[in-house]
């Protein structure tokens, strides 16, 4: 039995990878404070890191902590 509704039209999908053979985009140059171009970088600043372990090594800590006081109580 048909159904009423209309059909469903297909999605164009854009895609987001180049094509192959296609050449790639520009890259934007910035112009800083002294007026010389340059390309746009990573931050290469990693003082994040010290925290996040640190953090890391607390939650490390207090879940070992918690695993051996169950284990004793049980």
């Amino acid at each position: 039995m048909n159904s009423r509704r209309p059909r469903r039209r297909r999605r164009e999908r854009a895609s987001t990878l180049p094509r192959p053979g296609s050449s790639p985009p520009p890259t934007v140059a910035t112009v800083d404070s002294s007026g010389t171009p340059q390309e746009h970088h990573v931050s290469t600043n990693y003082g994040y890191v010290r925290r996040d372990l640190g953090a890391v090594c607390v939650v490390g800590v207090v879940t070992l902590v918690f695993v051996l006081v169950a284990a004793f109580i049980a």
